[in-house]
Order: C-alpha cells, then sequence, then structure tokens
C-alpha cells in the first residue's frame, strides 16, 4: 500500500513539475512579446542568409584568381617547353655539323692520298672511302637540313604562342582588377549588413538568440523557416494540423520534429 501511494505521487509530481515547466515558458514568451520575438527572427535569418553568400562569394574569389593564374602558368609552362626543344634541336644541329666538318676534313685527307698511293688497289680502296664518307655526308646533310625546318617550324609555334600568351595576360590581368574590385564591394556589403545585424541582434531575447545560433551552426545556415501549404519549407515536410495551431497561438516557439529549425506563418 505505501509503494502505490509513493508511485502515485510520483507521477502526480511529475505531471506538476512538467504542467510549471511548461507555464514558465508560456509566461516568459507572453512577457517578451513572441509575435514581436518571431519577426526578428525573420529578419536575422534574412541577414545572416545574405551574409553567408557573401562569406562563400568572397572565399570564391582568390580560388578563381588562383585558377586563372595556374592556367596562365601551365601555358607559360607549354611555351617554355616549346622553347627548351628549339634549344635541343640546335644542340643536335651543332652536333651534325661539327660531325660534318670532320668527315669533310676526312675527304681532304683522303684526297691528298690519292696522289702518293703507288697501285691501282691503293687508289680504288681509297675511292672506295672517299665515297662512303662522302655518302654519310649526304645523310648527315639531309638531317641538318630537316633539323632547320623543325627549328623554323618550332619558332614559328613559339612565336604565336607568345602573342598568345601576351593576349592571355592582359586578360587576366582585367579579370583580376575586375575580381578585385568586386572582393571590395563585397567586403564594404557584408561590413554594412554586419552593422545591421549588431544593431537588431540586442532586440532578440537571448535565450532565444542562442538557441537560433545553434541551429543555424547546425543546419547549413538555416534556422528560421516559412510554413506554407502546411509544409516546412526546410525540409518540405507536411506539419501535422496540431503544429499548425501552436503557431498560430504564437504562445511558444515552434520546431519541425523533421530538422529542428524553427517555424512561422508568413503574414
Amino acid at each position: 500500500m505505501t509503494v502505490g501511494r509513493l508511485v502515485q505521487g510520483g507521477e502526480f509530481n511529475l505531471v506538476r513539475s512538467t504542467r510549471s515547466a511548461k507555464q514558465d515558458i508560456e509566461q516568459k514568451y507572453d512577457m517578451i512579446n513572441l509575435e514581436e520575438q518571431i519577426k526578428l527572427l525573420v529578419e536575422l535569418q534574412g541577414l545572416d542568409s545574405h551574409i553567408f553568400k557573401l562569406e562563400d562569394a568572397l572565399c570564391e574569389i582568390p580560388e578563381t584568381i588562383k585558377s586563372m593564374e595556374d592556367e596562365f602558368k601551365e601555358k607559360s609552362v607549354g611555351l617554355k617547353n616549346l622553347e627548351d626543344g628549339v634549344k635541343a634541336l640546335q644542340v643536335n644541329r651543332k652536333e651534325n655539323e661539327v660531325e660534318l666538318e670532320t668527315k669533310e676534313g676526312v675527304i681532304k685527307k683522303y684526297q691528298s692520298q690519292l696522289y702518293q698511293v703507288k697501285t691501282n688497289k691503293e687508289y680504288t680502296a681509297l675511292q672506295e672511302e672517299i665515297g662512303r664518307v662522302r655518302a654519310d655526308n649526304s645523310l648527315i646533310e639531309e638531317a641538318i637540313i630537316k633539323i632547320l625546318d623543325q627549328i623554323d617550324d618550332e619558332n614559328k609555334k613559339i612565336a604565336q604562342e607568345k602573342e598568345s600568351l601576351k593576349q592571355k595576360e592582359i586578360k587576366l590581368n582585367e579579370e583580376k582588377k575586375a575580381l578585385k574590385e568586386e572582393e571590395a564591394r563585397l567586403k564594404t556589403e557584408l561590413e554594412d549588413i554586419g552593422k545591421k545585424r549588431a544593431a537588431l541582434v540586442p532586440a532578440v531575447d537571448k535565450g532565444i538568440l542562442a538557441k537560433y545560433e545553434k541551429i543555424v551552426r547546425n543546419r547549413d545556415g538555416l534556422a528560421v523557416v516559412a510554413v506554407r501549404n502546411d509544409s516546412c519549407q526546410g525540409c518540405f515536410r507536411v506539419m501535422p494540423p496540431q503544429v499548425i495551431n501552436e503557431m498560430k497561438m504564437k504562445k511558444d516557439i515552434v520546431m519541425c520534429d523533421y530538422c529542428a529549425r524553427i517555424l512561422y506563418i508568413e503574414e
């Protein structure tokens, strides 16, 4: 019998405590004009949403500039590779010219020996050797001509690429200037919005503000959403009639059971 009384007494105390807490909350919201607080939250959310967009836009500008500069650097590396290729061709040409000059010297040496040989066999052997060297020289000369043609073609490409890079650099500088100007404009706008927010925040109840800011952090910057056609505009779930009625009564902060955002009905 005693145990039963204790349990019943505990349930009664729990119900009374819950009702008391709810009444305290309702009395608190009655004192602070909940309808006005919701309007302030909606205005605050509008400012914060604008701030988030401005901050995102400001973050994108340095990334955009870096991407543009990286692309330009890549093009510059392409030009350098072309120039290095021409240098390699010129080295190859010089090596072939040195070899050709050396072989020409060999031919002159063999030709001078022709007047010193004593037999037809020696004479014929020298003539054959001269013929082989001249054949090698012919191949070397063809290689040199081919290299010179390649150098000419590559130099044309280099000239075109230099002109293209020059135009790209002009365009890059113009776009960077425009982005820097946009960055300055966004910073000014962000500062103005920040001042408006700072002026608005003191009018919001501290407890409600703390709840709002916690939701903003956890819900990608969106803490206050309207209910349209009985649907939460944060998660687009249909709200039960009881939730709609609670919102219309304006006695308590009503939150979506699905996305935990603060709800309001657009007037």
